[in-house]
C-alpha cells in the first residue's frame, strides 16, 4: 500500500473504532478531544502534498550542484536520518550567499563584456559577437601587450620628433627678434629638448608638456607675425599633444602585467602609498614546483597555469582587496583594515580551494598546490618591512613542505630574506 491507501484505511477504521470507544468512555472530555486531534492529524497527513522517494533524491541532487565542496557534505543525513541544526543554518547561509554571487554575475556581465569590447576597439580591433567573455578579455589582453612592446618605437618617434623641431624653433625665435618681441618661453622650451629624454616616463611627460606650454606661447605671439608659420606651428603642437597622450597611455598600460592583467609591482607600490598608515595584512604566495610545470609541459602551459591562477585569485578576492603578480609565480593580496588572524583565515580558505581546483590546459588538467606567507602591518612602520615579513613568512613555508599558510611576526630590519 501506498502512503496515500494507508492514511485512508487509517481513517476508515478511526471511524470504526470512534463509536465504540466514546460509548464505552462517554465522559471522557480528555479522551474524546484526543481522538478528535487523532484524526485531524490523519485528515492533515492526507492532505498533504508527498514526494516519491526517487524525486527527493534527484532534488537534493541537483540542490547540492548550488553549494561548495566545505557545504555540499552538510546534506547528508545523520545516524538518526536528519539534518543537524548547525548544518542547515550553514547551508541556509552559504545558499543565500551563492545567490548574491550568481545575481550580482548575471547584472555585471553584460557591463563587462561592453566594457572590453569597447576597450578593445579603442585600441584598434573588435571581439567577435559570438565570442566568449574570456576571450574578450584575452584579446584585451593580447592588444595591451602589443601596444606596450610599441613603447619603444614610441620613445624612438618622439626624440625624432624633437630633433625635427628644433630648426623650427630657431627659425621662430629669429622671427620673434626680427619682429622685435623676445620669447623667453620659446628660449626655455629650446632649453627643455636640448635635453636628453628621461627613461621615467611620469618625468618625459613632465618635461614634454613644459615645452609644449613654451611652443604654444610662443606660436600665440606669431599670430600677426606670420600666418604660414603659425599653421605650421599648431601642426607640431598637434603632433607633440598627440605624442603626450600616447605617452599616457603607455602610462597607464605599464602599471598592469601583460600576461595575466593582474595589478603588476609597480600598482602594489602605488596602493601601499594610498593606504599611508593604515592597518592592513600583506599576503605572499607562490606557485609550488611551478619550474617542474615549465620543465615538463613547456613555459606556454605554464603561462596558462599563471593565467587561470591569477583569475582565480582576482575571483577570490573581496571589492575592497587588491591583488597583483608580483614576478614570475608569485603572487601577492592586500587586505586593506584587515588583522592578520582575518587574512590568515582567508588564506587558508584560498589555499585549500587552490588544492582542490582543476587547472585544465592544453596538456591536460594539471593539479597545483600553493605556499603562502602574510603578516600585518604596523602603523608607524614602513611598507618594505611589512613586505619581507610576509616574504619570510612565506620561504617559512616553504621550508616547512609548501602548500601552507604562515604568519609571520613583523620584520626586523636586521634580518635577512631566505634564499631559496
Amino acid at each position: 500500500m501506498n502512503q496515500i491507501e494507508l492514511l485512508n484505511q487509517l481513517l476508515d477504521d478511526m471511524d470504526m473504532v470512534r463509536p465504540a470507544l466514546l460509548n464505552a468512555i462517554p465522559d471522557k472530555v480528555e479522551f474524546r478531544s484526543t481522538t478528535n486531534r487523532m484524526i485531524a492529524s490523519l485528515e492533515e497527513l492526507k492532505q498533504a502534498p508527498s514526494i516519491p522517494e526517487d524525486t527527493f533524491i534527484w532534488i537534493s541532487q541537483q540542490f547540492a550542484k548550488l553549494l561548495d565542496l566545505e557545504h555540499a557534505p552538510l546534506l547528508r543525513p545523520t545516524h538518526s536520518n536528519t539534518i543537524s541544526t548547525d548544518s542547515r543554518e550553514a547551508i541556509e547561509t552559504h545558499v543565500l550567499e551563492r545567490l548574491a554571487l550568481i545575481s550580482q554575475a548575471l547584472q555585471e556581465i553584460p557591463t563587462t563584456q561592453v566594457i572590453l569590447d569597447s576597450s578593445c576597439e579603442m585600441i584598434g580591433s573588435k571581439a567577435r559577437d559570438d565570442d566568449s567573455l574570456q576571450k574578450r578579455a584575452r584579446l584585451l589582453q593580447q592588444l595591451i601587450q602589443k601596444h606596450l612592446q610599441g613603447n619603444a618605437d614610441l620613445r624612438s618617434e618622439l626624440q625624432q620628433l624633437i630633433n625635427a623641431i628644433t630648426p623650427s624653433m630657431n627659425a621662430i625665435s629669429d622671427l620673434l627678434v626680427e619682429a622685435g618681441e623676445e620669447s623667453p618661453e620659446l628660449k626655455q622650451a629650446k632649453k627643455i629638448l636640448e635635453q636628453k629624454l628621461p627613461d621615467d616616463i611620469d618625468q618625459a611627460k613632465e618635461m614634454l608638456q613644459k615645452a609644449r606650454k613654451g611652443i604654444l606661447t610662443a606660436g600665440n605671439k606669431l599670430e600677426n607675425a606670420s600666418e604660414k608659420l603659425q599653421n605650421t606651428i599648431q601642426g607640431q603642437v598637434e603632433k607633440l599633444s598627440s605624442l603626450s597622450r600616447k605617452l599616457e597611455k603607455a602610462e597607464s598600460d605599464a602599471r598592469n602585467d601583460p600576461l595575466t592583467g593582474l595589478a603588476n609591482r609597480r600598482s602594489v607600490a602605488e596602493q601601499l602609498k594610498t593606504l599611508g598608515q593604515d592597518r592592513y595584512s600583506f599576503l605572499v604566495i607562490d606557485i609550488d614546483h611551478f619550474k617542474e610545470v615549465n620543465d615538463t609541459h613547456g613555459h606556454d602551459v605554464g603561462d596558462e597555469i599563471l593565467t587561470q591562477f591569477a583569475k582565480f585569485l582576482d575571483g577570490c578576492a573581496r571589492s575592497t582587496d587588491f591583488a597583483a603578480r608580483v614576478g614570475g609565480e608569485e603572487f601577492c593580496i592586500i587586505f586593506p583594515d584587515t588583522v592578520v588572524e582575518d587574512g590568515a583565515r582567508i588564506a587558508e580558505t584560498l589555499r585549500h580551494s587552490i588544492e582542490l581546483q582543476p587547472f585544465k590546459t592544453s596538456a591536460g588538467t594539471i593539479d597545483i598546490t600553493a605556499s603562502f606567507g602574510i603578516a600585518e602591518h604596523e602603523p608607524g612602520t614602513n611598507h618594505a618591512s611589512t613586505f619581507k615579513a610576509a616574504d619570510k613568512a612565506l620561504y617559512q613555508s616553504k621550508d616547512n613542505g609548501r602548500n601552507r599558510v604562515t604568519v609571520q611576526a613583523q620584520f626586523q630590519p636586521n634580518e635577512d630574506i631566505p634564499k631559496n
